[in-house]
């Protein structure tokens, strides 16, 4: 646990996937009316508060995704996450960018994923995390497996355990308190698309 704490304290960026993440892995599909298949996602108002924990504490937060939908995106928008990158399998690529783009080493970043294609990420990055659920394989290669499951807070609890550690969430639950809290503002958000993954 205190080699989990140290790792957490370096923390400057936490980047996330979404599916089996931020939700709860599933894919539901839908017809419209027009006759076109279409899909949903359900997200966590928990992991949302995270969110805003996150930019009150001036963390950055991002996304690297396979899928490729604008409900991810308007999702991130609305929350105030810095980066998505999206449509991309392959993701040591949106690591080094936004690692160039922010001047950060790996070990100043968190990720979060659930399957093989998050595995090249979860063992350059200094704090790697997953769900219950995930591959053992994914499981072997993280940090911290979280209590809870996918799309039911997973995201809020590693979140939550980094600014613990980091002594930041404490004095916004305290202006909380006091009715005076105010999330970070929010970034103007970039949005990298790639063909590569999953429309």
């Amino acid at each position: 646990m205190e080699e989990l704490i140290k790792r957490a304290k370096k923390i400057k960026a936490i980047l996330t996937d979404v599916d089996g993440i931020l939700t709860d892995g599933k894919v539901n599909f839908f017809v419209t009316p027009e006759g076109k298949i279409d899909e949903f996602k359900s997200f966590n108002t928990q992991d949302g508060i995270a969110i805003m924990l996150c930019r009150g504490a001036g963390i950055i937060c991002g996304i690297i995704t396979g899928r490729r939908h604008p409900t991810t995106v308007e999702r991130a928008r609305n929350l105030g996450y810095k980066y998505i990158y999206q449509g991309f399998l392959t993701k040591t690529g949106p690591l080094k960018d936004i690692l160039a783009r922010e001047g950060l080493s790996a070990e100043e970043v968190a990720y979060i994923g659930d399957d093989i294609t998050d595995m090249p990420l979860l063992k350059r990055v200094g704090f790697a995390a997953t769900v219950p659920n995930a591959l053992d394989c994914v499981k072997e290669c993280s940090h911290y497996v979280t209590k809870r499951a996918g799309g039911d807070g997973a995201y809020r609890e590693i979140i939550d355990f980094i600014l613990n550690a980091q002594g930041k969430l404490a004095p916004q639950i305290e202006q909380m308190d006091q009715s005076e809290w105010k999330a970070g503002p929010k970034a103007e958000m970039e949005i990298i698309t790639s063909q590569e993954g999953i429309a």
